[in-house]
């Protein structure tokens, strides 16, 4: 299958859309610029995409944060880029940067929680940007076939999270409360696909 790159332009710009105004809509920390800074701001050792450029041109997060229910996450501000690969791309001695050759250089992480260790990386040697994801030593795995559908998928996350479950609603003492996952299914499935979505469910809330 030949690979659109404007219908996934298209797709990015409306997943962006819907990720600032589902942001909005709940009130939620931080805020998104249009600055249109990531051509001259990028770090000259990290790898970008298109979908990045993108991402960052018109939607660039500063402290955005989003609850899950369960752990919140942080998206990673363009100024924040090259202190949020340590730990994963390089390891920070005193002598500076040195790459970890265990991970791929084409990997950018552009999400993680506050604590780190939960990294969402953007895989940017592939066509449309395809997401992974990974927790305590696991390698990464697929969560999104582009950047377009993670964000998108992202934003049905916390749309339903806030706006169905007031976030910690989302567990009780037996674990997920009923009706979330179906929820889940229900909404980001149709989007990331039937894999993606197991795997994305894992990373979210195994």
């Amino acid at each position: 299958m030949n690979f659109d790159f404007e219908a996934n332009m298209a797709e990015l710009s409306d997943a962006l859309k819907a990720l600032k105004n589902v942001h909005g809509k709940f009130g939620l920390p931080g805020t998104f610029i249009s600055g249109g800074r990531a051509v001259s701001y990028w770090p000259v050792a990290i790898p970008i995409s298109a979908e990045l450029i993108e991402f960052y041109n018109e939607c660039e997060p500063e402290n955005v944060k989003f609850e899950t229910g369960l752990t919140p996450l942080k998206l990673v501000g363009l100024d924040q880029l090259k202190g949020a690969q340590v730990g994963y791309r390089w390891s920070n001695t005193r002598s500076g940067h040195v790459l970890n050759p265990g991970w791929p250089q084409e990997y950018v992480v552009v999400m993680d929680d506050s604590g780190g260790g939960k990294p969402i990386v953007a895989v940017t040697d592939e066509a449309g940007t395809p997401v992974y994801a990974s927790y305590d030593t696991l390698s990464p795995f697929k969560i999104a076939e582009s950047m377009a559908d993670f964000l998108l998928a992202l934003a049905k996350l916390t749309e339903i999270v806030y706006g169905e479950y007031n976030v910690f609603d989302v567990f009780d003492d037996d674990g997920v409360v009923d009706g979330f996952m179906e929820r889940l299914e229900e909404d980001i499935l149709p989007i990331v696909g039937l894999d993606n979505f197991n795997r994305f469910v894992d990373y979210f809330y195994g």
